[in-house]
């Protein structure tokens, strides 16, 4: 099951950097109680209890069965510095002391201290003081009257008015708030501490990095009490707390607030030489895309540590947050960024369309003459029967299948004639010629040659 402090960016500093383990319940009632930009600094044990610190105070848990959050109004009032075997920072809630322990971002209670101030030895705040006061009082009332009156007679007769002492004083002794801002951390915290503060140092930006007083590298951003500002004289050594970055971040808006860097410049630089110096910067949300063709590229199906970078998005100089997302083009070892341009492919020229071959017209030279339709012959014998064929002759005489002169059941050529002869073997329906020319059948019929309406003579009755 995963923690919801860690998911939560509000505590996920205090999850993995705090050895304190707060229950599931304790940890519902912490987000609960959380405003939406209230980040958590440290956790500590309150007795059976615990206290979580934040930049907008104090907040303690008082039940460990059924945790209840409770809200210290700030600033705090320290009774006491860590002291003993658990560096327990002593502070004052509702009148009563709490002890505040085991913190591991804040072991010996600086952030503590930086949230308020420490109460003098004989300020009226302090538990039993009062009760202490009123006690002498009434035990010895005689030197009480002694002491008002002589005071009295002192402030009439020569001593200088009231305001004037109070204005003198304040004058002399409210030492003012050096400014620190813009300084080396290391160098601010040294001349602090010349100047009789206590130093306590924290993250400026919403990463609540681990710093010390004397890290080198750091520039402070912020500072409380402010520079320029006079304060109250207590008796004791005042804590003035330094809030820095490091030197190649910005630094943020405000307290808390992103982390801010200044893009570096990559171009020309080896792809692996430019991812160490974005995480260094904390930039870690970097596309790589391929320079010529623009297509995002994975890291895992090519090796790209010798690839080039050709452009970058933010452009070098400008600051950005830390959780930008930072473009890079590449092109490969050897190649230029610049693309050349693509050489045009020749579109093949269309081929022409063969022209069309004269259809040859009828009767024209080379084309073959269509085939003649065949005719159809006849033949018949004397007593009207046909046979499978018939042949024709000019003159000649007829064949006859006897010599008897007889006819029945004989076939015979047909002879033509140019007047009104017989002729031996007519029969109707034969091709004759010429047209026109007559002739007496075997029986005795007259004969003529007609032309037909299939353009062939044949022989027909001779009705005139």
């Amino acid at each position: 099951m995963s923690d919801p402090l860690t998911e939560d960016p509000r505590t996920a500093a205090v999850a993995s950097g705090e050895s304190i383990s707060l229950s599931d319940s304790h940890k519902q009632v912490l987000l609960q109680e959380l405003g939406s930009g209230e980040v958590v600094r440290s956790v500590y044990h309150d007795g059976w209890g615990y206290a979580v610190l934040t930049r907008k105070g104090l907040i303690l848990f008082r039940n460990l069965l059924a945790p209840k959050a409770t809200r210290v109004a700030g600033p705090l009032r320290i009774l006491r510095r860590a002291h003993g075997m658990f560096d327990s920072v002593e502070i004052l809630v509702d009148g009563k002391p709490r002890k505040l322990h085991g913190s591991k971002l804040d072991p010996k209670g600086e952030l503590l201290e930086a949230a308020g101030g420490l109460l003098p030895p004989g300020s009226p705040l302090r538990p039993g003081s009062g009760r202490r006061a009123s006690t002498w009082i009434r035990r010895h009332p005689v030197s009480v009257c002694t002491m008002a009156a002589a005071v009295l007679v002192a402030g009439v007769s020569t001593g200088p008015r009231q305001d004037e002492a109070v204005a003198q004083d304040a004058t002399v002794s409210t030492p003012v708030v050096p400014d620190f801002r813009g300084a080396s951390l290391a160098s601010a915290a040294a001349q602090a501490r010349r100047g009789q503060w206590r130093v306590a140092v924290a993250d400026a930006s919403s990463a609540y990095r681990t710093v010390t007083a004397a890290q080198a590298g750091w520039t402070v951003c912020f500072q409380s009490p402010s520079g320029g500002v006079g304060v109250r004289p207590s008796g004791t050594t005042l804590t003035l707390t330094l809030y820095a970055v490091p030197d190649r971040e910005v630094c943020p808006s405000q307290l808390d607030g992103t982390r801010r860097v200044v893009m570096p410049g990559l171009v020309g630089e080896r792809f692996d030489a430019a991812t160490r110096v974005l995480e260094t910067l904390g930039l870690g949300r970097v596309v790589r895309s391929h320079a010529h063709t623009g297509r995002r590229l994975d890291n895992r199906a090519r090796d790209l540590a010798d690839w080039r970078v050709c452009r970058q998005q933010p452009h070098a100089g400008t600051e950005v947050p830390t959780t930008a997302q930072v473009d890079l083009w590449l092109i490969g070892p050897g190649v230029s960024c610049t693309a050349p341009s693509p050489t045009p492919t020749p579109k093949p020229e269309p081929k022409p369309k063969p022209k069309p071959k004269p259809k040859p017209k009828p009767g024209s030279q080379g084309t073959p003459k269509p085939t003649p339709r065949p005719q159809r012959s006849y033949d018949s014998t004397s007593g009207g029967g046909t046979t499978g064929g018939s042949s024709t002759g000019s003159s000649s005489g007829n064949r006859d299948s006897g010599r008897d002169g007889s006819s029945g059941g004989s076939t015979a050529t047909t002879g033509t004639g140019g007047g009104g002869g017989g002729g031996a073997g007519i029969g109707f329906g034969q091709f004759c010629s010429p047209v026109g020319a007559t002739v007496t059948t075997s029986d005795g019929r007259p004969a003529k040659c007609f032309m037909g309406k299939d353009g062939a003579a044949r022989w027909g009755y001779n009705s005139g």
